[in-house]
């Protein structure tokens, strides 16, 4: 493991952020793996980018989205990567400005690529707990 394999693992979860807040679903789906495994709160485990872009297609239509991750720790295992944090969100309604959000934790697994490139392989969420 370099700094450098810690440097590029960091700018792929960096552009699917920067991505999802441009709205540019294809940017998001560039950083994944045609393998890639979403377990998230609420929803069936899914395989494949088809489901990524099924879920956040209506999402980017009818949102804007301001995301933000802090990495709490990221190790690479040769050509695997694990990357844990906190997420939170913050989508704005197109249709009236309405304001909603979330946070929560986020364990996402990235592949190396034989080309070099890391790609998301798994993508493992959960939201904050609330007394709510």
């Amino acid at each position: 493991m370099t700094d450098q394999d810690k440097i590029d693992v960091q700018a792929v979860v960096e552009k699917w952020l920067t991505s999802l807040d441009a709205g540019d679903l294809q940017g998001m789906l560039d950083t994944c793996d045609p393998e890639c495994i979403t377990a998230n709160e609420k929803t069936p485990t899914a395989i494949g980018p088809d489901h990524i872009r099924d879920k956040y297609a209506p999402r980017i239509a009818a949102a804007t989205f301001k995301s933000g991750f802090t990495t709490e720790h990221l190790a690479i295992y040769g050509d695997f990567a694990v990357v844990m944090g906190h997420f939170t969100v913050e989508v704005t309604s197109k249709k009236d400005g309405q304001k909603s959000g979330g946070s929560g934790r986020l364990l996402l697994g990235y592949r190396r690529h034989a080309d070099g490139s890391w790609k998301m392989v798994i993508d493992m969420d959960n939201n904050a707990w609330s007394k709510e």
